[in-house]
């Protein structure tokens, strides 16, 4: 097993306050059962980048669950018991979560099975890890000074920013390895290694992806575009040729990082529209709807997120009267019926301005103060004209035609039938 000279080794003293009383405490409870303990993963990748830790897992050279127990008794929180892949989670009162694995080994039944695992040695346990640069342990206990083992020259490729699998054969072992990827490297800026592409195409051209569950392709996806920098990673994706491996023909044009670009920008004003199905609208506006329709089966997406791929084909006809608009009130009635995530793939597809009038239209400030309620107070009959006439108010404050203080009169002349209020 390869190690690293002492001063190569990262401070466990640069952890954040609370991540280091967990360590101090792993360490204390390794100790006491006499068990090898290791950190892994992200948080020694992040340590050595210098980077805000975002995991914290451990491996321990004994049995996974009854360590997170052991843990459990010092942090305090409740421990999950993953016994089929030899895993545990401790939930920390204070809503934290730490991941404890048993060192293990994995085997492959076919190429996009889940793993069958067996406990074995440290050194197999890092040998069967995505990436070089995961692929990295910082020994903890029961040795007091921390030892890095780096068995395939992880920090070399964190110093290269490069990421590369560990052997040729990970992709077709595991296809949504290619995903993680592009995720890490968008994340951290770096280069996926040239020999590493070709694995990932080759698992294409194996249909290795064709044995991969839409849940996990899907769960995949959402990873990738929930953090930022959506041109990014759509640029890598195609890089790779994975939207080949979902049925699509997806590419890095200029028009579709300028449509990712804004569909960003959207999601971060608007929360109900965000998520992995408004960045593949965007990205595949211009692509045939039957395209969209078959990726929508293939990720079994279902609710709101289904029925936007389904119906895109219809929902892009009405960029072109939503184009010619020019009262919110009309954007708004050409809008209804859509899902947020639908009207924010839209706006992305038109130019600034008309995007902004479809945005203010499907999720403006504009709201009614008065109600259905109001108006039976004020003697009109239950039924349709209260809903017409709360319409038509509303089209006219969208519109700038009426003020707050004048809705109720105005809603009462409508629902009477007699004409608008100057």
């Amino acid at each position: 097993m390869k190690t690293v000279s002492r001063r190569a080794v990262p401070a466990l003293g640069r952890l954040p306050r609370k991540v280091g009383r967990a360590v101090a405490a792993a360490r204390a409870a390794a100790r006491e059962r006499g068990e090898r303990l290791f950190l892994v993963g992200g948080v020694v990748r992040d340590l050595l980048l210098e980077r805000t830790i975002r995991d914290l897992d451990f491996v321990v050279e004994g049995n996974a669950a009854a360590f997170a127990r052991a843990l459990g008794a010092r942090l305090g929180g409740v421990v999950r018991d993953h016994g089929r892949f030899q895993t545990a989670s401790l939930h920390t009162s204070d809503g934290g979560r730490i991941d404890v694995a048993t060192s293990r080994r994995e085997t492959y039944a076919h190429p996009g099975a889940l793993p069958r695992v067996a406990p074995a040695g440290i050194e197999e346990d890092l040998a069967r890890r995505d990436f070089t640069i995961n692929a990295l342990a910082l020994e903890i206990a029961p040795a007091r000074t921390p030892r890095l083992l780096d068995p395939f020259g992880g920090r070399a490729d964190l110093a290269s920013r490069r990421l590369r699998f560990l052997h040729a054969a990970s992709p077709s072992d595991d296809p949504t390895r290619a995903f993680r990827a592009v995720r890490y490297a968008n994340r951290l800026g770096f280069e996926i290694a040239p020999g590493s592409v070709r694995a990932v195409r080759r698992a294409i051209a194996a249909k290795a992806f064709h044995a991969v569950s839409g849940d996990r392709l899907r769960r995949e996806i959402a990873l990738v575009f929930a953090e930022p920098g959506a041109p990014g990673a759509a640029r890598r994706l195609a890089a790779l040729g994975l939207p080949a491996a979902l049925g699509m023909k997806l590419t890095a044009s200029s028009r579709a990082l300028g449509r990712l670009k804004r569909a960003e920008s959207v999601a971060s004003s608007w929360p109900e529209a965000a998520g992995w199905p408004l960045f593949l609208l965007a990205w595949a506006a211009e692509r045939p709807p039957a395209e969209l329709t078959l990726l929508a089966d293939r990720l079994g997406a279902t609710g709101d997120a289904g029925r936007a791929l389904h119906r895109w084909g219809a929902t892009r006809r009405l960029l072109p009267d939503l184009s010619r608009a020019r009262r919110p009130s009309e954007t708004r009635r050409l809008l209804a019926g859509l899902t947020p995530v639908e009207a924010a793939a839209l706006s992305v597809c038109l130019p600034p301005g008309e995007a902004e009038r479809v945005l203010s239209a499907a999720h403006g400030t504009a709201r009614l103060r008065i109600s259905g309620r109001d108006l039976v107070r004020a003697g009109v009959p239950p039924g349709p004209a209260i809903g017409r006439a709360l319409e038509e108010t509303l089209d006219a404050r969208l519109d700038g035609r009426l003020r707050a203080s004048g809705e109720l009169a105005y809603a009462l002349e409508r629902a009477a039938g007699r004409g608008a209020v100057s």
